[in-house]
């Protein structure tokens, strides 16, 4: 299968997730996992079950956040069920289903699905990004004051963490924080916002967005700060 053919399985698996998910909205939400500020619901394992029975059939293995795999040196998809598990389990709508195609560290594929609006982010190498088949592209703000940057309040363990985290975020005329990963990134693809800094992410949450990044004209670089959590900075390349 060629990029075109496994981008479509990939919007088609995302949309099936994503109509599962818009239907089990009003039900009650199963927890199986709850520590620190991190929650995992069953919903999340079923919906990941659905997504990789939709890529089976490419045999490229497959990563996700709650059924594992492991970084392969050749294609491999990443997958996050649920991007803002939180949010969802409390109905807010910023949360997404996200689908990448990896080849080491280079998306090939990004598949970003906001169920709860209908808005699909999609994007391949080489060939643009688009939002429900327009094509999208970074904002042309090029000053931190007329500027919006979305990130992610850390978990610190000291004041002086928490403080030098502010510090960082003096200038912005806008700080947003979504709850996802995900979405962050692909509001600066879209130009919704202009910078997105984050640290203590795991790979499903980034791996579609920077592809779409990339594509709509932005940079985004990340590295690991531990043994799979990254660091991860995305922008329209002005800021």
């Amino acid at each position: 299968m060629n990029l075109n053919e496994l981008k479509d399985l990939a919007i088609g698996a995302a949309i099936q997730a994503g109509e599962f998910l818009n239907k089990s909205k009003l039900e009650e939400k199963a927890v199986y996992k709850e520590e620190g500020r991190d929650i995992k619901l069953i919903i999340d394992q079923d919906t990941e079950k659905l997504i990789r029975s939709s890529l089976k059939a490419t045999d490229i293995p497959i990563l996700g956040e709650e059924y594992g795999g492991e970084i392969a040196e050749g294609k491999y998809w990443v997958i996050d069920p649920i991007d803002g598990t939180a949010n969802y389990f409390r109905g807010l709508d910023e949360c997404c289903v996200s689908i990448a195609l990896m080849e080491g560290n280079e998306a090939l594929i990004g598949v970003i699905h906001n169920f709860n609006n209908n808005q699909m982010y999609t994007a391949i190498k080489d060939h643009g990004a688009f939002l429900n088949n327009t094509k999208i592209s970074v904002s042309d703000i090029a000053s931190k004051s007329k500027a919006s940057i979305t990130t992610g309040f850390p978990a610190s363990t000291t004041i002086e963490a928490s403080m030098n985290f502010l510090e960082n975020l003096k200038g912005w005329k806008k700080i947003r924080m979504f709850g996802s990963a995900a979405l962050s990134c692909a509001y600066v693809a879209s130009g919704k916002c202009d910078y997105y800094a984050e640290k203590g992410v795991f790979l499903w949450d980034f791996a579609a967005g920077s592809c779409l990044v990339k594509e709509a004209g932005g940079n985004i670089t990340y590295s690991l700060i531990d043994k799979d959590r990254y660091e991860v900075i995305a922008s329209n390349g002005l800021i």
